[in-house]
């Protein structure tokens, strides 16, 4: 898995762990939620950016092995030497699949939303803090969401 992927997976998991903590744990992230939103941005530009790094890196590898006229050959597993049916050419590097990158992604805004959902619904931020947060994050708010319900 890509390092921009397993960032945004972290930072989901620990998001969604505060949706269901107890409530003086929530506080305590709260108190750092300046940090946890810029976590969420800096993921998501990560996310966002990933084809345009993607391209430098091929590109960037592409003319190196130009330049220096680099072989790779594959190992052969039966002598543990470079494989002769190889013919040397370095294999690009791979690039992940945008369905993965847009699922990491709506899960990230998703926990991220819900994290900010239970601060509203425990009164740590108020409806106007809570839809410029979800601004930061690039959501909306499901009015449905606002309700409280005991």
């Amino acid at each position: 898995m890509i390092y921009t992927i397993e960032k945004a997976k972290l930072v989901t998991e620990q998001l969604r762990k505060f949706t269901t903590a107890y409530t003086h744990h929530v506080v305590g992230q709260f108190a750092n939620i300046e940090f946890w939103i810029d976590e969420v941005q800096v993921a998501l530009n990560a996310i966002d950016e990933y084809g345009k790094r993607f391209t430098n890196i091929r590109d960037a590898q592409q003319a190196w092995i130009e330049a220096h006229g680099t072989e790779v050959y594959d190992y052969c597993p039966m002598c543990g030497g470079k494989c002769e049916l190889s013919d040397g050419t370095p294999k690009p590097p791979i690039r992940t699949s945008s369905t993965d990158l847009k699922e990491a992604r709506k899960a990230l805004v998703d926990a991220a939303y819900y994290f900010l959902i239970r601060c509203f619904k425990i009164a740590l931020l108020d409806q106007t803090e809570l839809e410029k947060l979800c601004t930061k994050i690039g959501t909306s708010i499901d009015p449905f969401d606002l309700e409280i319900r005991e």
